[in-house]
């Protein structure tokens, strides 16, 4: 895989739990707006903590809306986000002890080259020799999962396209993603 594409993939696994948040956020703002009818009475019918006409519009509302839609996609981003987290983690896990620490420092917390050199005790020029080494292997680990191919380009998507329906909705998701 090259060098860029593992880059990018590093950088999408620091941003994961960032872009989780903003779904669950989302997807509690939704549920609180609308599943106030989510409950039923003894008869069957849908009902909210106040009667008549205010859940019928409610409903019509969610409806109109396309609030079940947006759950459902919620859902599903949520899904392959977590499954990407688990998969890249996977990859980071099987890639050399000092090595994954390099990785780590430089991608998810965001360390310098010479933060890390002193968190490694070693010096800036052999850390670089190691990440090279680093993103080498770590690519070489992503090649081997299944669905690289379609990781790499979820990822390599430019800003707002790493999910279909994630650019005509809220503008914060559109920022992350």
């Amino acid at each position: 895989m090259q060098f860029e594409s593992v880059k990018h993939i590093a950088q999408y696994y620091k941003a994961i739990p960032g872009m989780l948040r903003l779904l669950q956020q989302e997807r509690e703002e939704l549920e609180g707006n609308y599943y106030g009818l989510r409950g039923l009475a003894y008869d069957g019918t849908p009902h909210s903590s106040s009667p008549g006409k205010p859940t019928e519009e409610a409903g019509l509302r969610a409806l109109e809306s396309g609030v079940g839609d947006r759950l459902a996609e919620i859902k599903a981003n949520e899904m392959v986000l977590s499954a990407d987290a688990a998969a890249i983690r996977g990859c980071l896990d099987a890639v050399n002890g000092r090595y994954k620490q390099v990785i780590l420092m430089r991608y998810v917390r965001g360390y310098s080259w010479a933060k890390t050199g002193v968190r490694m005790n070693a010096p800036d020029s052999t850390v670089r020799n190691w990440h090279e080494r680093a993103m080498e292997r770590f690519g070489e680990a992503l090649e081997e999962l299944p669905g690289a191919a379609e990781l790499a380009a979820r990822v390599c998507r430019p800003p707002g396209r790493i999910f279909a329906g994630a650019s005509r909705r809220k503008p914060a998701l559109k920022e992350v993603f």
